[in-house]
């Protein structure tokens, strides 16, 4: 008896790491490839997290098997063989779309028949090792190692094609502190560019006109802020080329070819580095791969673990892999659970905190900025800051502390985390004061986009029943409302705000007119712009989701043409349709 128990139990240690190594091996590494820059440490580190409950796990299955009586020993087996298989279906053949997992809710009413796809296959496979004999069971068990044989065959060959990238992943815990040259400034000719991503303008205004106005208007003095300034896209990959380039993508060519050619070409910062200017860039960690195109002289990668300690940012890095592993791999009617409305299943059963918070690291960095700052640098200095400071997820309390899970992603709450982080920029700017140096620099403030809530003063266009009709959704209008707001060097006094008709285009013909460079680019200066004057502003909407970041082309984009006030929906027109590789659908009047 003692002989067969033993003999179950390593039988169920061998079946029991092969389900494991699916939870915890296999599916993790699929998605930690797919989505490396969205991940701090590398995924030795990850794996180095995941061994133990691996251990536990199989252990608790061998002690079920050991305590098996035999007759039903080997339907156990083909159970765990059964599942391992699915798991492995699930991730890799019945795999749905979902969109970004970015904060935003998941409508669980849309697509039910995936529910029903997923239940079916489930249930038939496993009622079919439930109530079946040895002669299925060691058929299912045999394809269950033949499926892990070849897992393995391919996490290998996955790993040797990507070795360079996992590499370069393994050193970036050693970039926990940056260079000293990001705290430097120069005494005398400064430019500082800070992206506030997905700061909506019309809540600045918001923001200012509240309890903390009087305080963070006084910080900006000198500032010019744009109300009408418009965005080109709603997310950020195709906005920040518009932004230093002015040059706008419609699916004309790869997006990869676009990239280098905007980039690495004639941005503002390129432009800059020619003339002399040490240009410092301090990103996102995950958009490394975007600004390194360009030309600089420091560029520090921003990690989402700035606030908390490595061991804490390995532990969660680990733990969020690891609920994505599991949305991936179980059916659809429980990816709801696992999702948990952001809150994610496994994070909020082990008590996760802001560890993952990437606002609190990025809010963090601004402050090691201002408690380090330096004035000593011989050469004019450009300081382009990118930062989350308005984005999903919404994760702030109105006193600026962790709400101890993600929030709605509606206006109250964005103002809250927007307003958190306008302060922090604030008390940089007050810094930059203290030192000297705030007076002759150049500032610039702005978004790369809005934050998905409809603006409030957007006017309709009245129907014949008398309602407002918008030919453009009204979230989509605050996505191409992002902020902008521009100090110019020796400018003082209240903050003033211009009605000019701005676009996020004009940002480097702008900068370079105040900085006298001596390039040209498409765009004008807003400061050359008068109220009211005639002029066309576009407008791009598409569907953007996870698995087109790599793909060569976006999904169909559609141009809206504005003439007139952002705010007024009868200003808006309807424009052309560009698909991929370059065919336009041209708009019908």
């Amino acid at each position: 008896m003692r002989g067969t128990r033993q003999m179950q139990a390593a039988k169920s240690i061998a079946m029991g790491s092969i389900l494991a190594a699916n939870i915890f091996i296999f599916i993790p590494l699929t998605l930690y490839m797919g989505n490396i820059d969205e991940f701090t440490v590398p995924f030795s580190s990850i794996l180095d997290v995941y061994l133990r409950p691996l251990i536990y796990f199989v252990v608790f299955l061998a002690v079920i098997g050991a305590l098996m009586k035999a007759d039903r020993f080997p339907g156990y087996l083909s159970v765990l063989a059964m599942i391992s298989i699915l798991l492995w279906m699930q991730a890799n053949l019945l795999v749905w779309e979902y969109g970004l997992l970015d904060g935003r809710s998941i409508d669980w009413g849309k697509g039910v028949w995936r529910g029903w796809v997923d239940l079916g296959i489930w249930s038939a496979f496993l009622l079919l090792v439930l109530f079946s004999d040895d002669r299925v069971a060691k058929p299912v068990m045999r394809a269950a190692v033949a499926v892990f044989c070849l897992q393995v065959c391919f996490a290998l060959l996955f790993v040797y094609q990507n070795a360079q990238a996992f590499s370069e992943k393994s050193k970036t815990i050693a970039r926990i502190n940056p260079v000293d040259d990001i705290y430097r400034f120069s005494p005398q000719k400064n430019v500082l560019h800070i992206l506030g991503d997905g700061f909506q303008s019309d809540i600045f205004e918001e923001i200012l006109n509240g309890d903390d106005g009087e305080a963070l208007s006084a910080a900006l003095d000198g500032f010019v802020f744009f109300k009408e300034h418009m965005g080109a896209f709603q997310y950020t990959h195709m906005s920040v080329p518009a932004i230093l380039s002015g040059r706008v993508y419609r699916n004309h060519i790869p997006r990869k070819e676009f990239l280098d050619e905007t980039i690495g070409g004639k941005t503002i910062l390129n432009e800059a580095y020619r003339a002399g200017y040490e240009v410092d860039l301090a990103v996102p960690a995950s958009l490394g791969h975007l600004y390194t195109r360009s030309h600089y002289t420091n560029a520090y990668l921003v990690p989402d673990n700035k606030h908390v300690t490595k061991m804490e940012y390995k532990v969660h890095d680990a733990i969020t892999l690891f609920d994505l592993a599991l949305f991936r791999a179980v059916p659809h009617f429980l990816k709801k659970t696992i999702y948990n409305d952001q809150f994610w299943f496994t994070q909020a059963l082990l008590g996760e905190k802001k560890t993952g918070q990437v606002f609190f690291s990025h809010t963090a960095f601004l402050r090691h900025i201002r408690e380090n700052m330096s004035v000593d640098r011989d050469a004019p200095v450009y300081k382009y800051v990118h930062l989350m400071l308005s984005h999903n997820p919404m994760v702030t309390t109105a006193d600026c502390e962790y709400s101890g899970h993600v929030l709605p992603s509606i206006r109250d709450n964005i103002k809250n985390q927007a307003r958190c982080g306008l302060v922090e920029v604030a008390r940089l700017l007050e810094k930059m004061k203290e030192l000297g140096i705030y007076n002759d620099a150049t500032i610039v403030l702005q978004a790369d986009h809005g934050a998905w809530v409809a603006p409030r003063e957007l006017e309709g266009k009245a129907g014949a029943d008398g309602k407002d009709k918008f030919i453009v959704h009204p979230a989509h209008v605050g996505e191409a409302l992002p902020l902008m707001a521009v100090k110019l060097p020796h400018a003082s006094g209240s903050l003033q705000t211009s009605l000019v008709f701005s676009s996020i285009t004009d940002t480097p013909a702008t900068i370079a007119s105040i900085t006298g460079l001596d390039a040209d680019f498409d765009g004008r200066s807003i400061f050359d712009l008068t109220p009211g004057e005639a002029r066309e502003r576009r407008h791009y909407v598409y569907e953007y989701s996870r698995s087109e970041w790599k793909a060569d082309y976006l999904a169909p984009m559609q141009e809206y043409v504005v003439n007139g006030s952002a705010y007024d929906s009868a200003a808006w027109r309807i424009g052309d349709i560009y698909l991929p590789e370059g065919a336009v659908e041209a708009a019908r009047h």
